[in-house]
């Protein structure tokens, strides 16, 4: 988590919240809190930040509750955010022109997202909901988010291995496309296409929420017999000389550290599921973790660092 997210994931933790809550009851513990009409597509203002006084929180009562509710949660983060000083005019959707003002409406958006939807929550949610649908219909009902904010937020520290893309129904265009730590990297090769991931194995669905559409990828681990007597080095070498990747061998040892290292918590079959995606998208290495005995490299390799732990 980046500092912004931690200190909303604080401010929760110290009153013992969980969404639903009352969001409004919160605000009002950092300022005064009005809701009124605001020029200039302005979502919110906050006056006074840093002074002896509350600061005084203005939310624009002509914005969508939903809209309401995230410029709220901003809000309070720029009051929360130590190096937020002064009067701040929000815009959820800053342009270029002022990039110390984007910066700074950036992080209060990070922190808008993680108060509405601590991630320890979410990954609770995605536990406990038996389709992606749901999960996702949950969050955005509990937390009381917009459905891009929901989108954005979903998988961004999620355990599991997921992909999440929005599309367009009648071309199949992607709109826009997200990814769990442990998810395989995506590539469309700038088409926008929807990712195809062979090769691998996921639970894909398909479903709509609100007039958006959208397809998710579960990805599952992998349970390898480890089967050849022989060391992961023994055997690395092997597949490095028969498909002449020796130059590649300090790549290949980066690439399964770090993603040995995202999913160390996880058991082994996960882990290993969590390697193969990594290599799975690394055209330059397809001689490689197509080759036979990629598996048994794979399985004795997490053995043994997991033995380490």
């Amino acid at each position: 988590m980046v500092p912004e997210e931690k200190m909303a994931a604080r401010v929760l933790s110290n009153r013992n919240l969980k969404p639903p809550y009352d969001l409004e009851a919160l605000a009002r513990e950092y300022g005064t809190l009005e809701f009124k009409s605001l020029p200039f597509r302005i979502d919110g203002i906050t006056i006074g930040i840093g002074e002896k006084a509350k600061p005084r929180i203005l939310i624009n009562s002509e914005i969508s509750h939903r809209r309401q509710k995230f410029t709220l949660a901003h809000e309070i983060g720029h009051v929360v955010i130590p190096w937020h000083v002064g009067t701040v005019v929000s815009h959820l959707e800053p342009g270029d022109e002022d990039m110390e003002y984007k910066q700074m409406e950036m992080e209060a958006n990070r922190f808008a997202a993680e108060l509405l939807m601590p991630s320890t929550w979410v990954q609770e949610r995605f536990a406990t909901t038996p389709t992606f649908k749901e999960f996702f219909q949950d969050v955005l009902r509990q937390s009381g988010a917009s459905k891009d904010a929901v989108f954005f937020k979903i998988l961004r520290y999620l355990t599991a291995s997921a992909v999440l893309a929005r599309y367009n129904e009648n071309t199949d265009e992607v709109i826009g496309i997200v990814k769990s730590p442990t998810a395989p990297n995506i590539s469309t090769h700038g088409q926008w296409e929807l990712p195809k991931f062979r090769g691998l194995d996921f639970d894909k669905e398909v479903f709509e929420v609100g007039g958006n559409h959208y397809v998710s990828w579960v990805f599952q681990g992998k349970d390898i017999d480890d089967v050849d007597p022989r060391s992961w080095r023994e055997i690395l070498n092997e597949i490095l000389a028969e498909c002449g990747l020796e130059h590649k061998l300090q790549s290949i040892n980066a690439i399964l550290a770090t993603a040995f290292n995202k999913s160390k918590t996880h058991d082994e079959a996960e882990i290993c599921g969590t390697i193969i995606r990594s290599f799975s998208t690394r055209s330059e290495l397809r001689d490689f973790h197509s080759h036979p005995l990629f598996e048994q490299y794979v399985v004795k390799r997490v053995k043994e660092l997991k033995d380490r732990q």
